[in-house]
């Protein structure tokens, strides 16, 4: 059993950001260099190029103090006991990290944002303690991006020659190929799904056992995707089918060293659950359908529209709770040799989040729009005063900032998803996670595993590549 983590090795937790940081050679930041795996864990504290080689821990956390977590923590165990999983990740460095890939991602014209997904990887990673000893992340933006290259080279030829079969097929066969591109993007999605999250794995090392994901890519895409037509065709109604047969088979061929793992969830609990969720569905759409079909004339027009609003956030409350609870029963079916899990997720959790993103994304709205009135009433004034006629230049010099405003509202309002959604539910995820059994029970592989060399490929050309 692991000793308990007392805190970090660097003092300055902003040095894990900065490019030129002595503790970390600059070519560690952007993957260009080979992994530096005999380098000790006190020269990276956070970008371990790979695995400790003492096989004794991970990286340790980079921030001092408690770890993250706005939910219950009522008979959780503490930092460094046995069955503790923490995050120590901190809202200011994910922003200033956001704010910097955001930035090299807008100038390189998009070519860095695998680079910018490898950085904030490995802030995210070794911000996760587990027993004491965080996890690592080896993965490249350079495998990323060639990935990335690869898939691409492939699936451009391919969509060219469909579009080129439509054009010369007769006007009511125009609409196959097109039909036959649907079909196969929605299969490749559980594909590019599957490979991604084996290419995730195959980087992630915890005390110097390396994570896997065995199985086939194919297989599971068989799976997902016949579940999912299957779903379609019952209106929903057997919507947890698709998840716990997809679960099922991802866990099953998940490997920590050579500890395989196991999913027992069974789809009459989650059916039970979700029937409930689903009924109540049915019936707000059908209120709000019955209320449409008996409102008439422009007086009763807002009856529909109020109970249409009421109705949105309603259905994505159902969503949601059942989300939170799906989450919960996949951490408490979910085993790793005489290890098991457990999640203390709630709904109200995720509720803040939400509710806190939706302030500042309409705070910074607010703002943005106050500067487009005032830059617009400062045009207006240059182009139609009769006393002080704007010359062009005048105008544009008022124009620009506006356009550069409106231009910025996308790639802010995306840094405060992340920041404040993303970043923050799966903090929450993280943290909400605990385990029983003896977890030093888990040793490195007996074996050599298939490695992939490029990562994600497919799930990048879809824009699926999540952290």
């Amino acid at each position: 059993m692991s000793t308990e983590n007392t805190g970090p090795r660097n003092d300055d937790p902003n040095k894990l950001l900065s490019e030129n940081s002595t503790s970390e050679p600059t070519a560690n930041i952007y993957d260009d260099v080979t992994s530096q795996n005999t380098a000790s864990s006190q020269d990276h504290p956070v970008y371990m190029e790979g695995p400790t080689s003492s096989g004794t821990g991970g990286n340790e956390p980079p921030h001092i103090g408690q770890p993250w977590g706005n939910g219950p923590s009522d008979g959780a165990p503490s930092h460094g006991q046995p069955g503790d999983i923490s995050y120590f990740g901190r809202w200011q460095d994910v922003l200033k990290l956001c704010c910097w890939n955001t930035l090299w991602t807008i100038l390189t014209l998009g070519i860095f944002r695998f680079w910018a997904k490898t950085r904030m990887r490995r802030y995210i990673w070794s911000n996760i303690v587990i027993d004491g000893d965080a996890l690592e992340y080896t993965g490249r933006g350079l495998e990323l991006f060639l990935g990335f290259v690869i898939v691409t080279l492939i699936l451009v030829p391919v969509i060219l020659a469909l579009n080129f079969i439509g054009s010369m097929l007769p006007a009511h066969l125009m609409m196959l190929p097109m039909i036959f591109t649907y079909i196969a993007v929605a299969f490749l999605f559980f594909v590019a799904t599957y490979r991604a999250t084996r290419y995730r794995y195959s980087r992630t090392f915890w005390r110097g056992i390396r994570a896997r994901l065995s199985g086939s890519a194919f297989k599971y895409a068989l799976i997902g995707f016949g579940t999912s037509i299957v779903t379609l065709l019952s209106l929903g109604l057997l919507a947890p089918l698709g998840f716990i047969a997809t679960t099922r088979y991802q866990t099953d061929n998940t490997w920590i060293g050579d500890t395989q793992a196991r999913f027992n969830g069974t789809f009459g609990a989650a059916f039970k659950r979700w029937l409930k969720s689903w009924a109540i569905l049915v019936l707000v759409v059908g209120s709000v359908l019955a209320l449409s079909a008996v409102a008439s004339g422009p007086s009763m027009i807002w009856l529909p529209i109020a109970a249409g609003v009421i109705a949105y956030f309603g259905v994505a409350f159902v969503f949601l709770n059942y989300n939170v609870w799906l989450f919960r029963y996949q951490a408490d079916c979910t085993e790793m040799g005489a290890i098991r899990f457990s999640s203390n997720l709630q709904t109200s959790q995720y509720i803040k989040i939400i509710l806190r993103f939706l302030g500042l994304s309409l705070l910074l709205l607010i703002v943005a729009g106050l500067l487009m009135l005032i830059f617009g009433g400062f045009a207006a004034f240059s182009a139609f005063n009769p006393g002080n006629a704007g010359s062009p230049q005048q105008i544009a010099s008022v124009f620009i900032p506006i356009v550069i405003v409106m231009l910025l509202i996308g790639p802010l309002l995306s840094i405060v998803g992340f920041t404040f959604m993303i970043h923050s539910m799966l903090a929450a995820d993280i943290s909400s996670l605990a385990y029983q059994g003896e977890i030093t029970d888990l040793h490195a592989n007996a074996e050599a595993q298939n490695i992939p060399r490029t990562g994600e490929g497919l799930a990048e050309a879809f824009d699926l590549g999540g952290i």
